[in-house]
């Protein structure tokens, strides 16, 4: 049995409770649980216990490190802190799940990452987009060419807050640097790459400059970011990721383009204009799958498996040390004006 402490109960570690209650009903698993809730703000654990029905909780994380009956953790902190309560979790013998970004350097993530295999328990990330039926979707048309055939080319456009990119409440840390946050390359950037490295392979090298609009008032943020990913395989994909604009509807999200036809990516489904659909290549709309589980069920399911060794899912931690590659590339970039190989800056990331 899975045994879990939930450390931080805001809205990510709501979600996590959720979510293994949601594997559990649906009689997807039987060995999964949450043990207890952590949270120092103990006015507010006990409120969201009683809402949630959960009895034991802790007002610190250690006291969770020290219970022999937990096994696990999901970390669901300021990212600040996800570097060395990992490190913490991970030697006091628990398997660990770690809410994105894993870390806020690759040097960091590297660290979790070496003292996770040295003690021989897991270490994975909560990175939902992964698990998307959209992102399943994508990758299989890009795998097999349905629709496209061979990729020549991909964009990525994503919006989110505007204007001035900002959280309230508990969340107010998110959006200021200062209280341990960070700017959304990092925050929702790092949701990008993780996807766009499941549907479309792994980056090599990063380019990426910025912009502000007159209306966007804050100075220690990014606002717009433009640029262009060289892939390993060499397939190049541009990318907008913006806290200025509202990307509404089909504008927000993928669009392949292949030498037999064109996919463009929506909330509900994707929209495809290919010879292998309609001569004429008018557009044709097709939802996306139904699936079982949410995608912050379904990453929990993976981290349930990676425990007990049966598959490494999409979102492990060496692989999300690569997402967090790209974050740091692009800040590097933004920084020197110039492309960044992500060999040349980290070495082999495995």
């Amino acid at each position: 049995m899975l045994r879990v402490a939930i450390l931080g109960v805001g809205w990510a570690g709501t979600r996590h409770v959720r979510a293994i209650r949601e594997l559990v009903n649906s009689g997807r698993r039987d060995d999964i649980l949450v043990d207890c809730l952590v949270d120092n703000d103990v006015e507010f654990l006990q409120k969201k216990a009683a809402v949630l029905g959960i009895e034991k909780t802790y007002p610190d994380y250690q006291a969770a490190l020290n219970d022999s009956v937990v096994n696990a953790v999901s970390i669901c902190l300021p990212h600040r802190l996800h570097c060395p309560v990992a490190i913490e979790a991970v030697r006091a013998g628990k398997h660990v799940l770690v809410e994105k970004p894993m870390a806020l350097t690759v040097a960091d993530a590297t660290r979790m990452i070496e003292a996770a295999e040295s003690q021989g328990v897991a270490l994975y990330v909560a990175e939902n987009e992964s698990y998307s039926a959209a992102s399943c979707m994508l990758r299989e048309i890009v795998q097999t060419g349905r629709y496209i055939g061979e990729l020549t080319g991909a964009a990525l456009a994503r919006g989110f807050r505007a204007p001035d990119y900002g959280y309230s409440g508990r969340r107010a840390w998110l959006s200021t640097p200062e209280l341990g946050g960070t700017g959304h390359w990092m925050l929702q950037g790092v949701h990008s790459m993780a996807q766009l490295r499941f549907i479309l392979g792994e980056v090599a090298i990063v380019y990426l400059r910025e912009h502000k609009a007159s209306s966007f008032r804050r100075q220690d943020v990014e606002g717009t970011l433009s640029g262009l990913l060289t892939l390993g395989s060499g397939l190049h994909v541009s990318i907008l990721q913006t806290a200025e604009t509202r990307l509404a509807h089909s504008l927000r999200g993928y669009t392949l383009y292949g030498d037999q036809g064109v996919v463009r990516s929506g909330r509900e489904g994707i929209e495809v204009f290919s010879q292998v659909l309609d001569p004429d290549e008018r557009p044709v709309c097709l939802p996306y799958p139904a699936v079982s589980l949410s995608p912050y069920a379904a990453e929990m399911d993976a981290f349930a498996d990676y425990v007990e060794g049966r598959r490494a899912g999409p979102t492990t931690g060496r692989s999300e040390r690569r997402s967090l590659a790209i974050i740091e590339a692009g800040y590097a970039s933004l920084e020197s004006g110039a492309p960044v190989n992500l060999r040349v800056q980290f070495g082999d990331l495995g």
